[in-house]
């Protein structure tokens, strides 16, 4: 897996580099130099990864189930990760579950891009107004959930 930022051409902003003597007196500069970072950062592409291999499109990773599929999982409670498998056979279960395969290649790198495009999956679900009221995992909307729930 490789780590590839890719540069969008946009209107290049100007940005002046300069130090502000007394700065505890000049808020107000400060203020607008954190700003002026914040949007610098707004401007930058999300990067991108390469997989060694192809993986299946999210959009097709989010479409919806069967109904057979949802009675299946709604009667069949999933695994918790007290089930006896190592991390890495769990992690391997999930992914087939969601249909992510995990490709064969060197030093578990397929299990870290299959990884990957799970978590992937996850922020993708989380972040879709489509499903703003039904939260990824049946947490509730006010419910500060910091892991992937699965259930």
């Amino acid at each position: 897996m490789q780590y590839i930022q890719t540069k969008k051409k946009k209107q290049p902003m100007q940005v002046q580099i300069r130090s502000l003597e007394d700065a505890e007196k000049n808020p107000k500069q400060i203020q607008q130099w954190i700003n002026n970072v914040n949007e610098l950062h707004k401007t930058r592409p999300p990067p991108t990864v390469q997989y060694t291999k192809t993986m299946p499109d999210i959009e097709l990773l989010m479409q919806e189930w069967s109904p057979d599929v949802e009675d299946a999982f709604n009667q069949t409670p999933l695994p918790g990760p007290e089930i006896d498998l190592s991390l890495a056979d769990y992690a391997r279960l999930l992914c087939a579950l969601v249909d992510i395969p995990v490709h064969k290649v060197s030093n578990k790198k397929g299990l870290i891009e299959a990884l990957h495009h799970l978590f992937t999956l996850y922020a993708e679900f989380k972040d879709n107004p489509h499903f703003g009221r039904q939260r990824v995992g049946g947490e509730k909307p006010s419910e500060k959930v910091d892991y992937m729930k699965i259930s």
